[in-house]
């Protein structure tokens, strides 16, 4: 991050960003070269540059009431941070696994099957947009499915990061 001469930093969705500052952060930089360019090659941990070039914002209404109602196998989707990467499950299947942070606090695990699925590569920090499968637990629940689906009666899911859709 740039020096900044009014030092005015706020903390949003695990991103820095600083206010009334003379020079532009890196952040800021790498974010109007995204949008230049319709795709973000570089983004900042605390940000991802959805599809339009426009920053995702955080979208966790969904899961938080999933949550609430103790829900299983329900379809949904959200926009969070990633809090902690978790290293991949290998006793079955490989799976990437990643912690979410919502807005109230929790913590949802998402566990990407990379048998049928594709690696996303995510960073702590980042904000990805991830369709999946939840399964209330009482540490804040799983979300999972979040590959092409191979069963009819079962939709696919997806983790978009940086305007590319992993499946």
């Amino acid at each position: 991050m740039a020096v900044c001469n009014n030092l005015k930093l706020v903390l949003i969705a695990g991103a820095f960003l600083c206010f009334g500052c003379n020079s532009s952060s890196t952040a800021q930089n790498v974010n109007a070269k995204g949008a230049n360019q319709g795709v973000n090659q570089g983004a900042s941990v605390g940000q991802t540059i959805g599809p339009a070039g426009v920053p995702f914002a955080v979208d966790d209404g969904q899961i938080i009431q999933a949550q609430s109602q103790q829900a299983r196998k329900v379809e949904l989707t959200v926009t969070a941070p990633i809090k902690k990467l978790l290293r991949e499950e290998d006793y079955r299947e490989p799976h990437q696994r990643f912690l979410l942070i919502l807005s109230n606090g929790t913590t949802v695990l998402v566990a990407n099957d990379l048998k049928y699925g594709t690696f996303a590569p995510v960073q702590e920090g980042n904000v990805v947009r991830i369709h999946g499968e939840y399964i209330w637990n009482e540490k804040g629940g799983v979300l999972h499915w979040t590959h092409k689906s191979d069963e009819p009666n079962h939709e696919s899911g997806y983790i978009d990061f940086n305007g590319m859709r992993y499946q």
